[in-house]
């Protein structure tokens, strides 16, 4: 007799669900049917949504407040827990659930569809916060994303980051020195120990030091303003905050999808953007 190799519990499950779905779908869909299932994915729906609501107040205000939410992969993350929590979940609810099968079965069902779901919007939040922005770093004549995987394993604590800024994220300076043993240092760490040079603490300096970068980099500021033509969005967002551009220092911020202006004061505090 030959003995077949049982199916991890994993592809059972998955195969459980296909042949339920594909059963659901080839079964005769009469109207109780129908609203017997529309109510369970209603449930299903209503519970989605307040999971949503959490995890988008997080991903807005805690992970990526704007504008790095529009352009630095906020939107992407909401995008990708919306589509497993709101649409995944309950669009399996609604192919297989079914008052007519046994008890056991609608449990197994039910537990396949959470099972499932978990498993996805888990990894979608994981996608989500892991590539979050730590830190917005200001260094040589650029200012990047720090994500916790530049800092390769060296940052302990998000917390060792606020005594440079009490941004959220915080907006660090960080000073590399235009010598070839510092430029060599930089490149050792990034290769070596796998630290970004915009994640390598030891060049962050304090905050009251963010105010000299911002005062050398207008010149360049203003150049850049003019070459991306965003001399009139400034203008209007002088006029709404009731600020001379004598008054405030700007640098250009590209994230990932998009670009913004980062305004301060003339003491290096944050403002605004536009």
């Amino acid at each position: 007799m030959k003995f077949t190799k049982p199916l991890p519990i994993t592809k059972l499950k998955a195969t459980s669900v296909l042949m339920a779905a594909r059963s659901s779908v080839t079964m005769k869909f009469t109207k109780p049917l129908l609203i017997t299932k529309l109510k369970a994915t209603g449930v299903h729906m209503c519970l989605s949504l307040a999971v949503f609501i959490y995890l988008a107040y997080q991903i807005y205000y805690n992970w990526y407040p704007q504008p790095y939410f529009s352009i630095d992969g906020g939107w992407q993350g909401i995008r990708l827990v919306a589509g497993v929590d709101l649409v995944l979940g309950p669009l399996l609810t609604f192919l297989i659930f079914d008052l007519s099968k046994s008890r056991k079965e609608i449990l197994f069902d039910l537990l396949t569809i959470a099972t499932i779901q978990f498993a996805a919007l888990a990894y979608g939040v994981y996608a989500t916060y892991s590539q979050r922005p730590v830190a917005i770093v200001v260094i040589d004549d650029y200012v990047l994303t720090a994500l916790m995987e530049h800092y390769g394993g060296s940052l302990s604590s998000e917390g060792v980051l606020k005594q440079y800024s009490d941004e959220k994220p915080p907006i660090i300076y960080a000073h590399l020195e235009q010598t070839i043993a510092a430029f060599d240092e930089a490149n050792r760490k990034k290769k070596e120990e796998g630290i970004a040079e915009q994640a390598q603490i030891n060049l962050y300096r304090p905050q009251s030091e963010l105010k000299y970068a911002l005062q050398e980099r207008q010149e360049l500021a203003n150049k850049e303003m003019g070459i991306y033509e965003d001399t009139d969005k400034f203008n209007n967002w002088l006029q709404q905050n009731e600020k001379t551009r004598e008054e405030v220092l700007f640098v250009r911020f590209t994230g990932r999808y998009g670009a913004a202006w980062l305004v301060f004061d003339l003491e290096g505090k944050y403002l605004s953007y536009f």
